[in-house]
């Protein structure tokens, strides 16, 4: 299911690509598909492992209203690639 999952975010941060999603958006997105998870394991294990692999970057991003920064992800040119099938990741399989 792990792999899946990663498979699935980076699929989420494609089709808005260049724009970004927030983890809580990735989470309700997944839940979409019946996947339930928390942020905790899913910035433990899926997240981390797709920034370790330079898949995906964070953004500080800030909201003017309410002088606060929030994190959101987007895919990087290398996690574009992945998706495009230019590159093989084990770890990454398609639903």
């Amino acid at each position: 299911m792990r792999k899946q999952v990663n498979y699935l975010i980076l699929k989420f941060l494609e089709q808005v690509y260049p724009d970004s999603l927030t983890v809580k958006m990735i989470e309700a997105l997944l839940a979409d598909w019946r996947i339930f998870t928390d942020s905790k394991k899913l910035l433990e294990k899926n997240i981390k492992y797709l920034l370790d692999k330079g898949y995906i970057e964070v953004l500080e991003v800030e909201l003017p209203t309410h002088h606060t920064k929030i994190q959101k992800l987007r895919l990087t040119a290398k996690g574009k690639a992945l998706m495009e099938k230019e590159l093989i990741d084990e770890q990454v399989e398609e639903v």
